[in-house]
């Protein structure tokens, strides 16, 4: 019989980058993770299940949702079309040192369409001892990401990964109709990387599902707003869109001191707050995971804060200038307040206070005011 896909899994609007999170219906994305077709298939006939099968079945142990991430390069694929072309310094070392897209297409797909048939739970080719799908994909990540410093994630033109992306969707889906597709991370809304973006969007209508911005420590609220208004000029109103890396940043605003740990956590929870309220349907923070170490244990404690009171919310808005309404399942509504707001008018009566740093207390609603970022439970 086909696996279900169980109610308590990926449940939550929150996920990590890493392979480990103790929210319940948590998401992961394991970066890089373990759909490589450089490692699963290092040869061309040459199939190796063995370290992806180990990782999923540990995932699943633990009750995880999973974002996979599908790295579509292989060396000895490379060589078929690229033999010529410069190798590159990749960001992550488990990559080739050559990263356009795939030669041998009708190899790419079959690799694609084994990955995606492994682990789709229907029953056919399914790995041993699977308890439930994965259906969520990326197609490559920051494609954009070609030299600055930073290393290379991808080498080619928007169109060479606009095409990419069109024959990935397809195969996906074909192997999985039920399958949810992601666009590869968009590393931010600088110009070089909406420069690289804007023609892919503009073409992409009917090959992803959902929108994938990444902000590292350049946007307080993680581009949401400006990256929902993107995906609307470019054609995809209708697209949903996860911040599938997000970290707030530890650098000074102008003119100011770098903020302490207090501080930080401060701004983990109005970053979210504000982020979901703009649109994002899904966050997936970076927090200690990032090389830097993160914002620190403060931040990862008002993110936890805000996963584990508010993370399965029906929908979030704007309620008013800093304040977030989040409307639960069960009926009662949480305010995430800040910047010495006080709550809607209506809402009267005593109502239950958990400060960003975990401190508890209780308030009349007429005369509360935010002194520091705040969620409000109403029944």
């Amino acid at each position: 019989m086909p696996l279900l896909w169980p109610a308590d899994v990926g449940s939550s609007r929150f996920g990590v980058l890493g392979q480990e999170f103790s929210v319940a219906g948590g998401w992961i994305r394991p970066h890089p993770g373990e759909f490589l077709w450089s490692e699963i298939q290092s040869k061309s006939g040459r199939w190796d299940w063995g370290r992806a099968d180990w990782h999923v079945k540990a995932w699943q142990s633990r009750r995880l949702a999973i974002l996979g991430t599908l790295w579509p390069f292989a060396a000895w694929d490379q060589e078929i079309c690229h033999a010529d072309d410069p190798a590159v310094q990749p960001v992550l070392r488990r990559l080739p040192n050559k990263l356009f897209a795939p030669c041998d297409e009708t190899q790419f797909v079959d690799w694609l369409t084994a990955v995606v048939e492994r682990y789709d739970g229907d029953g056919v080719n399914d790995m041993p001892g699977l308890t439930y799908p994965i259906r969520h994909w990326e197609v490559a990540n920051e494609p954009a990401m070609q030299e600055g410093g930073h290393g290379y994630f991808f080498q080619g033109t928007p169109a060479d990964y606009l095409s990419m992306l069109r024959l990935a969707f397809e195969s996906i889906t074909a192997a999985d109709p039920e399958a949810t597709v992601l666009t590869g991370g968009q590393a931010g809304m600088q110009g070089s990387f909406t420069n690289f973006w804007t023609p892919v969007l503009k073409s992409a209508a009917g090959f992803f599902h959902v929108g994938n911005i990444h902000s590292i420590g350049s946007h307080q609220s993680f581009f949401s707003g400006e990256y929902r208004k993107f995906l609307d000029e470019t054609g995809h109103a209708g697209n949903e869109y996860w911040i599938t890396e997000a970290l707030v940043s530890t650098h000074p605003e102008p003119g100011q001191k770098t903020p302490t740990g207090d501080e930080l956590g401060q701004k983990t929870l109005i970053g979210f707050a504000t982020a979901f309220a703009d649109g994002a349907a899904r966050i997936f923070n970076v927090g200690p995971h990032d090389p830097t170490g993160g914002p620190g244990p403060e931040s990862d404690a008002a993110f936890l804060l805000l996963a584990e009171m508010v993370g399965d919310f029906a929908s979030a808005s704007w309620a008013g200038e800093s304040l977030v309404r989040f409307d639960m399942p069960d009926g009662k509504a949480v305010y995430a307040v800040w910047n010495g707001v006080g709550l809607p008018n209506t809402v009267i009566g005593v109502v239950e206070t958990v400060q960003y740093d975990g401190t508890t207390g209780s308030a009349d609603a007429s005369n509360f005011l935010a002194a520091v970022p705040t969620l409000v439970t109403v029944n």
